[in-house]
């Protein structure tokens, strides 16, 4: 680098990791979740050397990513969330400054405008929402950041006639395969960028020139081959998946005009999802192609078409169209072509010698991109938060089960979604984990072994600002009580308030037992209270009720809970059967002793309990006795 230009690119480099942080620094205080889980359960059970020489039971051979985990679970002690995140956040920022050097080196007049905002749009690009907040992601950035080190170094090494830096740029294309299979293209990629240089040599001499990047990709192609993998061979002949994936791809390369397709899908002209995003984002493609290819940008056109076509080949050649819309990472290193298609007519226009429309147009263009993008990631983000949120109160709920035994979910959410989606084709929510990964979550996020079952109870889901979708088999109330009985605990998904809240509700403390001599009320000798306890914590009372069933009810009954304050005015309820709903009084069996916790959130003060059991289909209260058999009065048994 000319040392006269080091303070420019210095800023340049300071202001784009500062549009990175805004983007995407949230990512430090997230949770592990999703992908983790299978990565990190695979990384227990594996020696240094097992990592090298095989991936069965994983999937695809990427050992660079589980080695880096590994040597940072051994430096750590343990799985740090924030360090993981931050290798990725890291790597993104680093490779938008490999997209900026890179493209100036390319020694074109007007390369330094294009170099700016091609590694603008790229930070910004938003279907990177998955690839940089999610940690099982990392094989993304981190094969794009060895791709894109390797063509650096070896451009800047033919400038210096440096052997040193020319071995740089060899051993990362040797490691780009190890990291993920799309590796094997930093040789291909290296010759698209000599051939659309300033100085573009012929095609023997780019392939002297790149003889070891071609070694280095046959050999990573060679050990993917040979080593045991754990997946099906790829349907290549399904042209439906062909098509469709096609589609999705075209979607990612116009991303500034696609939020269009979903105009056209809905406006009822009888087009579905794919036909629009074609008719839409086609024309589009193909008029700023041309624009480009008039306006003297050719080297950079054949560059950006070249190098998106080249990294996107694999994903749409391969991977089948479920797994292709919800996974927008696959299309991470696919987003430097597209950035710098979208970002050469932009600077071209900045750069216009008749005055000063070109560059207000060209900024205006640039900004409503880059803003666009930025509120599609900060979407986004609000989802991410939301899901860490509900792991550390699921992390929490389930350390305060102190009994031994499974604990039960009730409705954890198993991905979050917009309500809205941008995109017309795709899925852009967040998946969390399935209903059979509840304990491997916690383990992940504690490095504590806990049973965790996931099932559903839909009586109790209501719609929330998010789509979202519960982990574990459905069941009704009947079906539900076997479950609860074996249960050392209960824990409720709540989507009612404006964030997902996690409760402890209470479990079955035992079965069999002789009526109790001691209690604080009897309703109508049927169930007893035995004890209650109130207790604050944070803005939340934990109102802590235990249930014996000496003959249940045949009837259908539920409790009521009033809270009334120093003035006798009722300030809040929390009525409902007991374990927040999910466990009625009727399925009781003689002798059962439950704890039936409910959450009010009350401002400070003193407060009166007053507790009772009615009959749901009149209303009609239980009496309510104390131990000496005097009647409570309205049958409601009072609590200070």
């Amino acid at each position: 680098m000319n040392s006269r230009h080091f303070p420019t690119t210095l800023l340049l480099v300071l202001s784009l990791a500062a549009i990175g942080w805004l983007a995407y620094g949230f990512s430090l205080r997230l949770p592990l979740f999703s992908d983790d889980i299978p990565h990190f359960r695979w990384l227990e059970g594996q020696t240094w050397w097992g990592i090298l020489t095989s991936s069965r039971g994983i999937g695809y051979y990427r050992p660079l990513p589980f080695l880096l985990w590994k040597l940072l679970r051994s430096l750590q002690g343990g799985f740090r969330a924030p360090t993981l995140h931050g290798v990725n956040l890291v790597l993104h920022l680093l490779n938008a400054c490999l997209v900026l050097c890179l493209v100036g080196q390319q020694a074109h007049r007007r390369s330094g405008l294009v170099g700016i905002t091609g590694a603008l749009l790229f930070l910004l690009y938003p279907f990177s929402y998955q690839a940089v907040p999610w940690v099982g992601s990392l094989t993304h950035p981190l094969v794009t950041a060895l791709i894109l080190g390797s063509l650096y170094f070896h451009r800047i090494a033919e400038s210096r006639a440096s052997g040193a830096l020319r071995a740089l740029s060899i051993a990362l294309a040797f490691l780009a395969p190890l990291a993920h299979e799309t590796g094997v293209l930093a040789a291909p990629l290296l010759c698209l960028l000599l051939m659309t240089g300033e100085n573009r040599p012929s095609l023997p001499e780019v392939l002297r020139r790149t003889r070891f990047h071609w070694l280095a990709s046959l050999a990573g192609l060679a050990l993917w081959l040979m080593a045991p993998k754990g997946v099906q061979p790829p349907r290549v002949w399904n042209l439906e998946a062909r098509y469709q994936n096609g589609v999705y791809l075209l979607q990612g390369l116009a991303y500034p005009v696609a939020p269009l397709a979903k105009r056209v899908w809905s406006a009822g002209w009888g087009l579905d999802d794919l036909q629009s995003v074609l008719l839409v984002c086609m024309p589009t493609v193909l008029l700023w192609g041309w624009l480009l290819w008039k306006t003297g940008w050719r080297p950079l056109l054949l560059l950006a078409a070249g190098w998106f076509l080249l990294t996107a080949a694999p994903a749409w050649l391969t991977v089948d169209f479920t797994y292709m819309i919800d996974g927008p990472r696959l299309i991470y290193l696919s987003s430097v072509g597209t950035a710098l298609f979208w970002a050469a007519p932009l600077s071209g226009w900045a750069e216009n010698r008749r005055g000063r429309l070109g560059r207000i147009a060209a900024g205006i263009a640039v900004l409503s991109i880059a803003l666009s993008s930025y509120a599609f990631i900060r979407q986004r983000a609000a989802i991410y938060e939301a899901i860490g949120q509900w792991i550390g109160q699921f992390v929490r709920s389930v350390r305060s089960v102190s009994a031994p035994g499974p604990v039960l979910c009730v409705n954890c959410p198993e991905f979050l979604a917009p309500r809205e989606p941008t995109f017309a084709v795709g899925h852009e929510g967040v998946p969390i984990c399935a209903g059979h990964q509840l304990d491997d979550l916690f383990w992940i996020n504690t490095g504590e072994e806990q049973e965790v079952v996931g099932l559903v109870f839909p009586d109790l889901q209501r719609p929330w600002k998010y789509h979202y979708g519960s982990a574990g088999e459905a069941h009704t109330w009947m079906s539900l009580q076997e479950p609860l009985r074996g249960a050392a605990g209960v824990l409720l998904t709540d989507y009612s308030g404006d964030e997902i809240a996690v409760y402890p509700v209470g479990a079955l403390e035992g079965e069999g037992f002789p009526p109790a001599d001691h209690f604080l009320a009897d309703f109508d000798g049927r169930v007893r209270l035995l004890s209650a306890e109130v207790r604050r914590e944070g803005t939340l009372l934990r109102v802590a009720l235990r249930w014996q069933a000496v003959t249940p009810p045949t009837e259908d009954i539920t409790v009521f809970l009033h809270v009334v304050d120093a003035s006798g005015a009722l300030a809040g309820q929390r009525d409902g059967y007991p374990l927040m709903g999910l466990s009625r009084p009727v399925a009781w069996h003689p002798g059962d002793v439950w704890q039936d916790l409910r959450w009010l959130r009350l401002p400070e003060g003193e407060y009166r309990f007053l507790i009772g059991l009615y009959t749901t289909g009149g209303g009609q209260r239980l009496p309510a006795t104390d131990p000496a058999g005097q009647r409570f009065p309205d049958d409601a048994a009072p609590l200070q």
